[in-house]
């Protein structure tokens, strides 16, 4: 079965469907794609809504809540106890599907009607002000991390205790400022290293203490730039460099900045995998095209944020824990044989629903649990389900929706507040112009004595008064208010880390950006000019080497 070479119907890019895509597709039973990988990257995740939380009521309790959905929308949302309960019965929506009508219209409109679940934190202690996490405790604004304990403003991390403003940490303490860490303590400022303590500014390093501004080294201490000193000489130096001031910091990261430039960067980070490509796997096979799994995992295509045990998965994302058989889904796990649906959790047989749990044989239903053979949220017989659901699909076939992941209409959020603005930003009008909502709601500023702006703040956290709390800083950034709170400002004074001059949403997205895309370019090894595959674009100015020549220069 040769490749296949299509149009995307919405950007005119041409795009290939492999013989494997091919396989895969026909054994799920839909159509060929009509989109390119972009533009369906771009749908689903434009149905996540991760980090933006708002204050409300529960529709069912009257209670204050905090919401994913902000409280102008026309949704019922139902506080987390609420909707879990046993105090409503989703079947209660259900309604006979109209043959007259497109699908999508009308699964819309029951999206309108059936009550939502306000966040997505299961397990939590103290810790309401997270979404789609489980088991952490003493957290806040921790978004996708699992089983923490006091951490705050952070994505993705797990098995952590006592970090802030960090991105994919994994069993660590004490981290502040870092991204793609594991089982470190004490490190700040620091990028893709493992296994380090008591160390600022790392690149690549690991299993490293006491350095500061390295890049690339391997079981070392007492290194500055990468060069060595002796203990007191080192303690010495660290007095010299003032990391405990805005300005030293500041001076430090822009030389560092320079300095990581001078090394050679592997071009993918892939890790004891067989025949897989793309960046940050970890234990998989036969991944191709994908980012930010970790295994294991095993054939995958064009898969993002995974693992954990996933199979037999294509063009989805936020997946995995023992789950097989996916195509085009969105934040599902422990589920078998689903496809176009968002955020299927422990269930089978799901197809084009929306917040689904321990169920199975559900057709075009949405925010159900414990529930089996409905469609559009109502109840049928083994056999009446079976065939109605071919007539609906050939049906769908007839409006051209059959094999379509949910448009953009059907999001319950405004683009600009989902994931896919991190990734594919664009512009109100030009995101309405494609079919998405915006939402144009804006939670109120602080309640403050006073607002100082960032550039007035003090040098050190030690000239900080503890009335700060009372204060909003200006991000020199947005130029928005924020707050330091309680917790914050212990862990600014236990680290002697100076107060952050921008806003929390700023630095997350500062964060994103010194991360490598979801995306693959054709290049040169910069050493010995063999051809690789790898998320460094070639307009970078980082030397990117092949694994061969990235581990002869490293060890």
């Amino acid at each position: 079965m040769p490749e296949i070479t299509r149009k995307c119907r919405l950007t005119g890019k041409e795009f290939v469907i492999t013989e494997w895509e091919q396989e895969f597709i026909k054994k799920m039973g839909f159509p060929l794609p009509t989109l390119c990988l972009e533009e369906r990257h771009r749908r689903r995740l434009a149905h996540r809504n991760e980090r933006n939380l708002y204050e409300d009521k529960c529709d069912l309790t009257g209670k204050p809540i905090i919401s994913i959905y902000s409280p102008e929308k026309p949704y019922k949302v139902y506080s987390q106890e609420a909707w879990w309960s046993d105090d409503w019965d989703s079947r209660d929506y259900g309604r006979d599907f109209d043959f007259s009508r497109p699908f999508f219209e009308q699964f819309k409109e029951l999206q309108l009607d059936v009550p939502r679940v306000a966040l997505m934190n299961t397990k939590s202690e103290n810790s309401e002000y997270c979404n789609v996490t489980t088991s952490n405790k003493n957290c806040y604004l921790v978004f996708g991390g699992d089983f923490n304990e006091d951490c705050i403003y952070s994505t993705f991390n797990f098995h952590s205790k006592n970090v802030c403003d960090v991105y994919w940490v994994d069993k660590s303490e004490l981290l502040y400022e870092c991204i793609d860490c594991n089982q470190c303590y004490d490190v700040m400022y620091s990028r893709n290293s493992t296994g380090c303590h008591d160390s600022k500014f790392l690149f690549e390093c690991r299993n490293c203490e006491n350095c500061i501004g390295c890049v690339g080294l391997r079981s070392k201490k007492y290194h500055i730039f990468n060069k060595s000193y002796s203990k007191e000489e080192y303690e010495k130096k660290v007095e010299e460099l003032k990391l405990h001031t805005w300005s030293g910091i500041k001076k430090i990261r822009a030389e560092f900045d320079k300095f990581r430039l001078q090394f050679p960067h592997r071009h993918s980070y892939i890790i004891n995998c067989e025949n897989s490509t793309g960046n940050h796997l970890t234990n998989c096979q036969n991944c191709l095209n994908c980012f930010d799994v970790t295994g294991p995992a095993k054939d995958l295509k064009d898969v993002v944020l995974a693992g954990f045990g996933m199979n037999d998965a294509l063009s989805s994302n936020h997946i995995g824990h023992k789950s097989e058989l996916f195509y085009e889904m969105l934040g599902s796990f422990e589920s078998y044989n689903c496809a176009f649906c968002s955020f299927a959790w422990m269930s089978q047989n799901i197809f084009y629903c929306d917040l689904v749990t321990n169920s199975e044989n559900l057709f075009g239903c949405t925010n159900m649990k414990k529930a089996q053979y409905c469609i559009f949220n109502k109840q049928y017989t083994e056999k009446e389900y079976e065939d109605l659901k071919e007539k609906i699909i050939a049906h769908m076939k007839s409006t051209g929706e059959w094999g379509e992941y949910f448009p953009g209409f059907i999001s319950p959020f405004g683009y600009n507040e989902t994931v896919v603005q991190e990734y594919a930003p664009l512009e109100k009008e030009e995101a309405l112009k494609k079919g998405f909502n915006w939402c144009d709601y804006e939670n109120p500023d602080p309640k403050v004595e006073k607002v100082i702006p960032a550039a007035k703040l003090p040098e050190s956290i030690e000239d900080v008064p503890d009335d700060v709390l009372n204060w909003a800083i200006e991000c020199e950034v947005s130029k928005k208010p924020f707050k330091i709170i309680p917790q914050e400002l212990k862990f600014y004074r236990e680290k002697d880390i100076p107060l952050p001059r921008k806003h929390h949403e700023i630095r997350h997205k500062e964060r994103l950006n010194l991360r490598t895309p979801w995306r693959a370019w054709e290049r040169n090894c910069d050493k010995c000019g063999v051809n690789i595959r790898t998320a460094y674009s070639p307009k970078r100015p980082e030397k990117i080497y092949c694994e061969e020549c990235y581990l002869k220069e490293v060890y």
